[in-house]
């Protein structure tokens, strides 16, 4: 009992502990809010940016009440009042910060549970040992006040957060169609068109966007129908689900892959419409139809912004770097196959989720194949952090993202035309 020191020092330390965190808390706090003010990508995320800081200011503001009060004696209820507001301001916004750190790691985590270890201390300080809430004779308004501003913060924080994405879903529309086929005797000239349309309310990033002429070919129809084992052979050794009674399964052979759309090239707005026309030349006596789909890879604008330009790698240019085998299985590739990455580092909607969520970057392969073989489906991309690219992502990890992020895949499925 002894060491224990003159509670004069213990108040000078008490308050010198309350100045300090309400100073370090204001500077957290309006530091996060005004980034958000000024750069969310929703009206939503810019208010929370202003709640954030009028917590700060208020953390401030009760700093400069706990100076008054316990240095210089001149305190009164209503500096006890903005003392207690500005420590539960504090302790709100490191809860809040807590809770949307759930679920992924990142080392700010130190600093919301800091903030929120010392703005319980503050709160026992201030209660406990100081009975302020004795202090305080308006208590039933300050009730109020508290309770109306904490219901306004949580009701911002799971509209932006849960409701807004869920509510205002990415609608885009992809499709690939055949036009009016012309041939002469050497050469089959086949028109196509591709379209994505922004038929809904939220802006979208075409990450990347390809497609794929594949001709086909098969033998002349039976006098004699295949019977089931037949069937069975083509469902046991090609897995096919089309079986032909009078026809040999069709042949398939990638005539023409392109892309229509590479990473950072194309916003595409509400309401807008993207179009691409080709004309696909093949030999005239060596397919008896044509098949052409495409795909695309689309980010939500409101919910992810690029933070840099994209880079690009070509596999042949130095042999060093070799595609990960999960996206060679996916393309339908062989392994080793020659390919485009491009790659580009993503920003959060928000400067809550950059603070919260560890960094992460779009990686778009343009798989090309080896000779004499190309892919079924040619791209691949994956929404991932540094490095984690190198390993497939599972069904859970895929839509995570796309929940989160609005990263979503698309495909026009197949349309085929008779030659």
């Amino acid at each position: 009992m002894g060491l224990r020191p003159p509670a004069n020092l213990r108040g000078k330390i008490s308050g010198a502990l309350m100045i300090a965190g309400l100073v370090a808390a204001s500077a957290v706090l309006i530091c996060l809010g005004r980034q958000d003010i000024i750069h969310a990508l929703s009206y939503a995320g810019r208010l929370a940016g202003g709640l954030l800081v009028a917590a700060g200011l208020t953390a401030l503001v009760a700093a400069i009440c706990v100076v008054v009060d316990r240095l210089l004696g001149r305190g009164t209820k209503y500096t006890t009042a903005i003392t207690l507001f500005g420590v539960l301001a504090a302790l709100g916004a490191g809860l809040l910060l807590l809770t949307v750190q759930i679920g992924e790691y990142t080392p700010w985590l130190w600093l919301w549970l800091g903030l929120s270890v010392w703005a319980c201390w503050a709160l026992w300080d201030l209660l406990h040992r100081r009975q302020a809430w004795r202090d305080i004779t308006f208590r039933r308004n300050f009730a109020a006040i508290v309770s109306f501003t904490a219901l306004i913060t949580a009701a911002n924080f799971v509209y932006s957060q849960i409701y807004e994405p869920y509510s205002s879903p990415m609608t885009v529309i992809m499709s690939a169609k055949i036009g009016s086929i012309h041939k002469d005797e050497v050469t089959t000239y086949v028109p196509v068109t591709f379209e994505l349309e922004n038929t809904g309310e939220v802006g979208a990033y075409v990450v990347g966007a390809s497609y794929s002429l594949t001709g086909l070919d098969w033998k002349s129809a039976y006098e004699n129908p295949r019977d089931l084992k037949k069937w069975e052979k083509d469902i046991d050794t090609d897995a096919l689900t089309d079986l032909h009674t009078y026809a040999d399964k069709p042949q398939a052979y990638t005539v023409s892959i392109g892309l229509l759309q590479k990473l950072g090239d194309y916003e595409l707005n509400p309401g807008e419409k993207y179009t691409q026309e080709k004309t696909i030349e093949l030999p005239t006596k060596t397919f008896r139809a044509v098949q052409i789909q495409s795909e695309a890879y689309l980010l939500r604008k409101d919910r992810m912004i690029y933070s840099a330009a994209p880079t690009t790698y070509y596999s042949w240019s130095d042999k060093k770097e070799k595609v990960p085998k999960w996206v060679t299985d996916y393309a339908g590739a062989d392994a080793g196959s020659d390919y485009i990455r491009y790659q580009v580092p993503v920003h959060y909607s928000n400067q809550i989720l950059n603070f919260t969520r560890r960094p992460r970057h779009i990686t778009l392969w343009w798989v090309l194949g080896k000779e004499n073989s190309t892919p079924i489906t040619p791209l691949v991309a994956d929404l991932e952090t540094p490095g984690g690219e190198q390993t497939e992502p599972t069904y859970a990890d895929w839509e995570q993202e796309r929940e989160k992020y609005g990263f979503t895949y698309l495909n026009s499925g197949s349309t085929e035309a008779v030659l």
